[in-house]
């Protein structure tokens, strides 16, 4: 697969033109960041001590290095790890209880003050499972509304595949989309990993063929407070797939640069 700094200074519309990165800098220009945060599992709430609180270090971590704390995507993820504490709501166990929204909004001011973190409050974007239970159940819907958007997360594997018959019915991804931007809150659209060639049903450009597909079923492709994560993280045939070249349409840069002008530039 490679790596960003074996293409370092090689990328240069990718690195002037992506807005928000994960861990990694590099040559990129932007200076806005996100991270994925689950809940810990060996207990049944979060620690609110701002010295002691993971969630805090993650977000000083950012900040010393001069970047700026984009979007916390944050769930509870003890469905998928087998132990501790899911959330309400049986049909999408990520979605976070009222207290840990206040938890975590008073964990942020308490930090703040004590001058750990550059600001008394962050983007928290709640990851769910669902493309849209959250906007149709009542009491999901109160959370939401605590929080500052919504990131939903489709595979190319699992049961995400294929996309016929996979977990992401167009329909309701739609629905949870527009609900949420309808809302004044934020959606994320949190896409791959991606498979590659050496998969059963793999074909070319089938990352891009999928978007058309949302896109075609009325998810938001324009609206400014509509984002698309890339999740390149070399999962399976994936790890085949080249870094780059940006002009290679097929390696991962080169799949951003498509993305790109598909959403800044048509």
């Amino acid at each position: 697969m490679g790596s960003y700094d074996e293409w370092s200074g090689k990328f240069p519309f990718v690195a002037e033109n992506t807005d928000v990165l994960m861990d990694y800098k590099g040559c990129f220009t932007t200076k806005r960041a996100f991270f994925e945060h689950y809940l810990p599992s060996d207990s049944d709430w979060i620690d609110t001590n701002p010295e002691t609180n993971p969630l805090v270090k993650k977000i000083r971590d950012v900040e010393k290095k001069g970047m700026i704390m984009e979007h916390i995507l944050i769930c509870r993820e003890a469905e998928l790890r087998g132990k501790g504490r899911r959330g309400p709501f049986p049909k999408d166990s990520r979605i976070l209880y009222k207290k840990d929204v206040d938890d975590l909004r008073k964990l942020f001011r308490d930090a703040y003050a004590k001058g750990l973190l550059l600001h008394d409050n962050y983007k928290l974007i709640q990851l769910v499972t669902h493309a849209s239970f959250f906007s149709d159940d009542p009491k999901a819907r109160e959370i939401i509304m605590k929080m500052d958007g919504v990131a939903y997360e489709s595979h190319q594997f699992n049961r995400h595949w294929p996309f016929e018959t996979g977990w992401t019915c167009p329909k309701e991804l739609v629905r949870g989309a527009k609900w949420t931007l309808a809302h004044g809150k934020e959606y994320i659209f949190y896409y791959g990993p991606f498979i590659y060639k050496q998969s059963k049903g793999y074909y070319d450009f089938v990352e891009r063929d999928w978007l058309y597909k949302f896109w075609k079923a009325g998810l938001p492709k324009h609206n400014p407070h509509m984002h698309y994560y890339l999740n390149a993280f070399p999962f399976g045939s994936g790890s085949n797939r080249p870094v780059g070249p940006e002009s290679d349409p097929h390696s991962y840069l080169g799949m951003m640069k498509w993305l790109i002008k598909e959403i800044k530039y048509k």
